[in-house]
């Protein structure tokens, strides 16, 4: 949408990052798992995906395909042999988006779907994920695999820029420069107890799919003891240790504190709602434009930090596992 305003017209657009997925067939199971796993940046009006088939019926393949290309931000090649030796996959698809790529018309994203010979073609000199390229067939858990992949993909699209564009009107219009529009706004207790709750289901997800992954590890055992709508506590035990067990609770309180929907957590099996700890307790604030998190300290005011969902799930995780001498890198 264009507005004029004497001399001066400003275009707005959609902040939505366009992702282009190129894959064999052969590897289709990983593309609807990944999917799944976009959901939300999908909801959040983030990113959106092609792949071949949205192509019509009647419709000419290599134009339809060329075209998505061109209006692409990324290109997320699911990396495996059968992708290698595909002559449609890598000879076609791949070369067109290289071309796009070396001119940074397009962002080229190596996903290691199995182990293949992929670090001496092309994709070797490009940051491959999940981490460290470790291909999603070897991960203990490919849903743990693929949250990494979407955590990746969701870092991408946040720290792209935007440029404003403000002309006269004697100047020639360019329609590829567009400017992100910030609307300032009130939040009601809904809006707070949305956000809360929502965040909560995050941290929760988060610490099902790391139980998942951790219990790969040797001497790890790591679960889910209780579950509940506003609470949920985990265990994590290190047989290399001995009485080395440790425990999580994360809950909503019954009640609002110092008139707040807040968050906390022990590090208990058995979650107390009526009684808090003020340097575990996480509290929602809020600017002109957005909800965020922030950490409660011991003198009753929050931190500094601007936290996320993921930042709160990422820092009691790195917590729990401390009580039995895992540390994170």
């Amino acid at each position: 949408m264009v507005l004029f305003n004497k001399h001066i017209y400003i275009q707005y657009q959609k902040t939505m990052s366009k992702a282009f997925i190129s894959y064999s067939h052969a590897d289709e199971s990983i593309v609807d798992r990944l999917h799944k796993h976009l959901a939300q940046l999908r909801r959040e009006d983030k990113i959106t995906t092609w792949v071949d088939k949205q192509i019509l019926a009647g419709t000419d393949l290599d134009d339809d395909i060329s075209n998505s290309l061109k209006g692409a931000d990324y290109f997320l090649a699911i990396v495996s042999a059968d992708y290698l030796s595909s002559n449609y996959c890598f000879e076609k698809e791949f070369k067109e988006a290289l071309k796009l790529h070396e001119k940074k018309n397009l962002q080229i994203i190596p996903i290691i779907a199995e182990p293949c010979d992929w670090k001496t073609s092309p994709f070797g000199k490009m940051k491959a994920i999940p981490k460290d390229g470790k291909p999603i067939s070897e991960w203990t858990n490919k849903e743990a695999a693929l949250l990494n992949v979407t955590d990746e993909l969701r870092r991408l699209v946040d720290s792209k820029k935007f440029p404003t564009v403000e002309r006269n009107h004697n100047q020639t219009f360019n329609p590829g420069i567009t400017r992100r529009v910030k609307v300032k706004r009130d939040f009601t207790k809904v809006d707070i107890m949305d956000f809360r709750d929502e965040s909560f289901k995050i941290i929760k997800d988060y610490f099902k799919e790391s139980l998942k992954e951790i219990n790969g590890v040797e001497q790890i055992q790591a679960r889910l003891v209780d579950e509940e709508k506003k609470s949920f506590t985990c265990l994590i035990s290190n047989r290399a240790k001995i009485n080395s067990n440790g425990y999580i609770s994360v809950y909503i309180p019954q009640q609002d504190h110092f008139g707040r929907s807040d968050l906390s957590y022990s590090l208990t099996d058995k979650p107390s709602s009526n009684t808090i700890q003020l340097d575990k307790m996480f509290q929602i604030e809020q600017n002109d434009y957005e909800l965020f998190w922030s950490l409660r300290d011991i003198y009753n005011s929050r931190t500094q930090d601007v936290l996320s969902a993921k930042d709160i799930a990422e820092k009691l995780w790195i917590e729990f596992a401390k009580q039995v001498g895992l540390t994170f890198e």
